[in-house]
This record gives structure tokens, sequence and C-alpha cells, in this order.
């Protein structure tokens, strides 16, 4: 860094960045800059193929040396489930299949080992990194850590992973592998430009107590080694050169965040019963098997959506019915006495293992239940993985995407034909299991009464349901602003289905990310949804809500905001509302402001 470039950033006033909460916990300290610069490739004839083979196979061991090390490294921390995450990449670098592919171009073609192994590993790279399911988006970083861990191998480059002090690491991507690595030190958070909350590395960190800030796309850019920092992993919020004055609020912060933090885990495993005796379920969102440990300490009645399209991330193809079968029986098994509810594939023409076929709008596309119906086999050894774990445990089905009646319909005749199958093979399954559907598309909303005679429970995904209303790409910077859940129209769409459900006489829930925001839970409570299902470390939270509310008050104030015909408006009185009954979850998770007073 130039120092006219470096006296511009230590004069920089307080920078307040915001990004996406990853890992609970408020950390206040020094910057550690850790730069990953990319590894310049060069494309180089070669004489000597075999002399490339050999540099590749060195490098192919150390990386294989390394990540054995990362994973007994993660073993000791966080245990054997967590741990699994670095078995994925362990079988990336020694899969015989790919890098018979890369040794044969060497030879064929007489190129550096640098270069086919960067062309090879960026084909897959893109593929993911274009897709429209933010799963897949996430196994493109980690893919491409293994890429330029052998890249870096092929330079007889060496990465830092050890330094002195109690930092605060900033880089551009924070992988699975930094997080465990880095760990090693004094480290009191990771703050990251690219990620998203449920990538391996945010599981990781906050299975390491680690406070995590991802998604700041420029954080790098703003900050030296040894700068002031605080970043707030509750709320996604970053302070660079902070003033004596964030720095207090912060700590006073920090201080009731851990005192609020132990006092909801201890009660977690009370039930979230109204004060007048509504009883409702508070349910986990998951996506891997490493986060079933935290279902039980987070006070989980169950888990009310396990998406079943992150088996195919660290697969070459879609797994068959056996594997299937083996991830759903441990989750099954780890949610007893509770229930599972397992939504099947998400995926489509823009993602993978679809040839010749590309979308110019995925959000629109083939995906979710319209191409599992294109391709009944494969719904059906799905269908039949599930109930084969149904046996093991209580296990549901759901269906995402759903557009028409003619689709659940289609659906549940090859969930028919897969109990028939079972039946004629002698293995046993639940016969009364119990299927249900996402609503997320308009129609499906306006139609969400016919559909519920088809099923035994709806669930609202929130996320997609916002941006088909509301016409928003959530993931476009120019309209973003625009996607918002509060959204008048998202707030009445939302009853509607509720009605429906109940009026069909079956139960409705929520599994979209307003079901996990302190904001939104008494006026879902007094809508009359039965089931809130998000992310573990926020079930406490609102179970710690629903206990202090009384459920034909909260029926009373629902009404007076479905009246209401402004997102602001909705926000500013839940806000208020929140702050008057519930002040510290509201000063720790909502607000800006700091209390003026000590708890």
């Amino acid at each position: 860094m130039s120092s006219e470039v470096s006296e511009q950033l230590e004069s920089v006033e307080e920078i307040v960045l915001h990004g996406v909460a990853a890992s609970p916990g408020i950390a206040i300290g020094k910057v550690l800059l850790i730069k990953k610069d990319g590894i310049v490739v060069e494309k180089k004839s070669v004489e000597d193929a075999s002399a490339e083979l050999d540099r590749l196979q060195r490098s192919i061991d150390r990386s294989t040396y390394e990540l054995d090390k990362v994973y007994h490294t993660a073993f000791e921390k966080i245990g054997v489930d967590k741990a699994k995450i670095f078995e994925a990449q362990l079988l990336m670098v020694s899969d015989p299949i790919f890098f018979e592919a890369i040794k044969g171009r060497i030879v064929r073609e007489k190129k550096n080992a640098d270069f086919v192994v960067d062309d090879e590993f960026s084909r897959q790279i893109e593929q993911l990194r274009h897709s429209g399911n933010e799963i897949f988006r996430q196994r493109a970083l980690e893919i491409e850590d293994v890429k330029n861990r052998i890249l870096r191998n092929l330079a007889e480059a060496k990465l830092k992973s050890k330094f002195e002090g109690t930092p605060i690491i900033v880089t551009s991507e924070l992988t699975p592998a930094d997080a465990v690595l880095l760990s090693r030190n004094a480290v009191l958070g990771y703050v990251s430009d690219y990620g998203g909350a449920r990538s391996h590395a945010s599981i990781l960190s906050r299975s390491l107590g680690i406070p995590a800030v991802v998604g700041l796309k420029e954080a790098t850019k703003h900050v030296q080694d040894g700068m002031d920092m605080i970043i707030d992993g509750y709320r996604g919020v970053v302070v660079i050169q902070p003033s004596e004055g964030s720095i207090k609020k912060y700590s006073d912060r920090k201080r009731w965040c851990e005192q609020l933090d132990s006092e909801l885990l201890s009660e977690a495993s009370e039930p979230a019963l109204t004060t007048d005796g509504r009883r409702v379920s508070i349910e986990a969102n998951i996506e891997l098997l490493e986060e079933l440990p935290l279902l039980k300490p987070h006070g989980a009645d169950g888990i009310g959506l396990f998406r079943t399209e992150a088996l195919i991330i660290d697969a070459d193809s879609i797994p068959d019915e056996e594997a299937q079968y083996q991830t759903f029986k441990k989750a099954v098994e780890e949610a007893k006495p509770n229930a599972v509810i397992f939504r099947t594939f998400d995926i489509g023409g823009d993602k993978i293992f679809v040839e010749d076929h590309s979308e110019q709008n995925p959000f629109l596309g083939w995906r979710g239940i319209r191409m599992m119906l294109d391709r009944p086999e494969l719904l059906k050894d799905q269908f039949k993985a599930i109930l084969r774990a149904s046996v093991h445990g209580k296990c549901k089905i759901m269906y995402p995407m759903v557009a028409s009646v003619e689709e659940v319909v289609r659906a549940n005749e090859i969930l028919e034909e897969a109990r028939k199958s079972l039946t004629a093979e002698n293995i046993p399954f639940d016969k009364d299991i119990e299927v249900g559907v996402m609503i997320e598309i308009p129609s499906a909303a306006l139609m969400s009464e016919e559909i519920a005679r088809h099923v035994a429970f709806l669930s609202i995904g929130t996320n997609d349901l916002t941006q088909y209303l509301l016409a928003v790409d959530r993931t476009n910077e120019l309209v973003a602003n625009v996607f918002d859940e509060f959204h008048p129209a998202v707030i009445r769409t939302i009853k509607l289905i509720i009605d429906s459900g109940h009026s069909a006489g079956i139960k409705v829930a929520m599994c979209g990310e307003m079901a996990g925001n302190p904001l939104a839970t008494v006026m879902l409570l007094g809508m009359g949804l039965d089931e809130f299902s998000a992310v573990s470390s926020v079930l406490p939270v609102l179970k710690k809500i629903i206990r202090g509310t009384n459920y034909k008050s909260a029926r009373k104030f629902a009404r007076q905001l479905l009246k209401m015909d402004s997102p602001e408006e909705i926000k500013k009185v839940l806000a208020e509302y929140l702050k008057n009954r519930f002040e510290r979850i509201y000063y720790t998770t909502i607000s800006e402001e700091s209390l003026d007073y000590q708890i």
C-alpha cells in the first residue's frame, strides 16, 4: 500500500458498513488484513510433460496433507460432525477421474499444470457461481479454495495462518479452512467482502463462537492493519475507525447481548406458549447435517425446512436413493421425537446437472416442482428415500415452487407410485406421512384454499413470495431497496394464505426469512401462524417474544397492521411495539441506538 493511500485511510472518519450477519456476537479490536491476491496463472507450452505431472502430484500430495490437518483441527475444536465439511474437499483433491482428465490434458496439449488446473476448476466454479441458488454460489467459493490451494502449492507458496495478538480478521473471502485454521489464534471476529449466512464458513464460525459479518463487498478497501474496528454479528454491521461514542455504545451492547444470550439459551427448551395459552411450534431451517447439533441447545421443536438440494453441492451427480436415505435417516434420528420436513429438490435448469440448457431468467424458469415433475424418476427416488427414513422418526414431505393444484395432484400421484414400489419390495415406511406445499408463488397464494384440500399443511416461503409479488429481483442491487417483506401486499397475502389453510382445517407454517425476524413475530402470531421455522440461533428469541405475548391482543394488533398502506408505517409500529414490550431484544437485535441505562 502506498504512503499516500495509507495516510488517506488513517485520516478517515468513522465508516459504517452493512453486510450479512453470519455469526452472532460483538467484537471490538484491531484489524488484521489477510490479502488473497489472486495467483497469476500463465498459459505456457512445455516440452517435458512428465515434469509437469510430477509437479502436479507433489501439489496434490501437499494439498491433501494440509486439508487433512484442517480436518483434524476442526475435529478437535468442534467435533466430528462439523469436521465432515472438509471431507468433501479431501475427496475433491483425491478424485482420480477429475485429476486423470487434468493429467491427460497436460500430456495431450503440452501445457503447464497451473494453466490446466485453473482452467478445469474454473469451469465448475463459473457454472455454480452463475446459479440462481445461493447454496451453489457458496459452493463455488469452496471449490475455488481447493483450486487456489493446489495452485499455491504448485507455485510452492505459503499462506500465513499464525500471528500475534487478538485481531479481527478482514479478508475478501472467508473459506471453511480459514475459519478453522485462523481460529487457532486468539481471533476476535471475521469480516469478509463475500459470502452468505448459510455458507460452510459461516456455519463453522457460529460453531466456533466467533462473531462474523460477511458479504460487505468492499470492506477490504476501507481498512489496513491496526485500524480499530467493531463488528456486530447480530445485525450484520461493521464500524471502521469507530468514535469513542460508538465504542462505548457497542461495549454496552456487547455486555447486554451476552447477558441476554445466556438467559435465552437457559430458557430455550421451554415451549412457545402465549400468556393466554396458545402454543406455536418453533422449528429450525437447515441444509447441512453439521447443523443438527444446534437443534436441541436452541430449543428447536423440529426441523421445519430441510433443504435437500444441499446434498448435490458435494456430488458429481444427483445422489441416488440410497445416498439420500442415509442422509435423511441421520436427520430424522437427530431430531427425534420431533418431525423433519424434507423439501424436495429445489433445483433447475440454471443450476447444475442439466445439459444443453440455459436460463435467461432462472427465477421464472425450470425449477422446483416443475422440473421434478418433468423428471419423475428423480422425484420418485427422493420420495422413496424419505419414506424409508420415516421408520426412524417422524418425517414430512414438502413441494417447492408450486404454482397450481394440478402440480400438487401430479406430485401426489408420483408419491403414491413410490409407496407402491416400496410395498412391493417389502420395505417398511410410515403410511401416514404428511405432505405439504410451499406457498411462494402468487398464483399458489390465490389458490391456497384449493391447494390446502390436497395436503396436510402449508408453509409460506416469504423470500420468493415477496420477490414475485413486488416484481423485484432481490439479487439485483439496482432494485434491492424495493424488496420489502413488510410491504402491505405481502402482509395481506400472508394473511390470505393463513386463513385459507385454516379454512381447510390444516396448519400453516412459515420458513422464509421473515419467520426469523423478531420485528415480525407478534404480527405473524396475531395473524394466526401456527409454526415458525428459522435459523437455529434466533429460535430462543422467537420463543421469548411469544411467551411474553397475549394471543388475543396480538390478533387485535395484527388487524390494525393489515389496514396500513405503507411498509414504513408497519415497521415503525412494529419497532415501537417491540421496544415497549421486549426492550432488551429490541436494542440488541433491531435498534441502532444504545440503551441510556444499564440493564
